[in-house]
């Protein structure tokens, strides 16, 4: 096994605190494939797909939400250790809901479903970190899930920074694009919230930056 692969698995989400021996077991017991693709090439998408966990080795790749209208919305960037497709596996009639494109040339690994699953029945510790990333998950969709029940969009805006703000520190980038898809709300109204909290001092913008001034403000919008 090539020792650059086995030092790049011990670092993403299922085989973290694994000793290398027990990871070169593994590696040689199960199949995984290495598939390098080009700028824009689609990873996956709905037409597009198998019950298999990605794994970014190298490159980036955007993830899009296509619309009824035929195009498509930005949603989130993948970078090396970035993971897809372990939620379809363990959810057996779920559908891939995003179109997953190679934003520069870009490998991936890929560890089929059925493989993922064995894995789990025989090593504790890779069911214990899938749990642990599962958890994370659901806690964050459940953070979503209030910000999109606010009532007002001032509100939402003000939510979403805040759960930013504390995983990210008080400099968030984000492109206006995206931040309207995340939050579900125009573009007009997005400006004019965002337009309020900078009177109110806030936040403060630069290009793509929102700077956080005053957390305790957003926390009573």
């Amino acid at each position: 096994m090539n020792q650059e692969i086995i030092e790049f698995a011990s670092g993403i989400f299922p085989f973290k605190g694994i000793k290398e021996k027990t990871l070169r077991d593994i590696f040689s017991e199960y199949d995984f494939k290495i598939v390098d693709f080009s700028k824009t090439e689609t990873v996956f998408s709905k037409s597009n797909y198998r019950k298999t966990v990605g794994f970014i080795i190298d490159g980036t790749c955007e993830v899009q939400r296509e619309r009824n209208c035929g195009d498509s919305i930005p949603l989130n960037s993948l970078t090396r250790y970035s993971a897809f497709g372990i939620l379809s596996v363990f959810s057996p009639n779920a559908e891939f809901p995003t179109v997953i494109k190679a934003s520069s040339p870009t490998k991936i690994m890929f560890i089929s479903g059925d493989d993922m699953i064995a894995m789990v029945k025989k090593y504790r510790t890779v069911a214990l970190n899938i749990i642990t990333f599962l958890s994370d998950r659901i806690a964050f969709l459940n953070k979503k899930i209030e910000t999109f029940s606010e009532k007002s969009t001032c509100a939402k805006l003000a939510s979403y920074l805040l759960a930013k703000y504390k995983t990210c520190g008080n400099e968030i980038v984000v492109s206006r694009t995206k931040l309207s898809a995340e939050l579900g709300v125009g573009r007009a109204s997005l400006y004019r919230d965002i337009d309020t909290l900078v009177s109110k001092n806030l936040i403060s913008t630069d290009k793509k930056k929102i700077i956080i001034i005053c957390p305790e403000g957003l926390e009573r919008i």
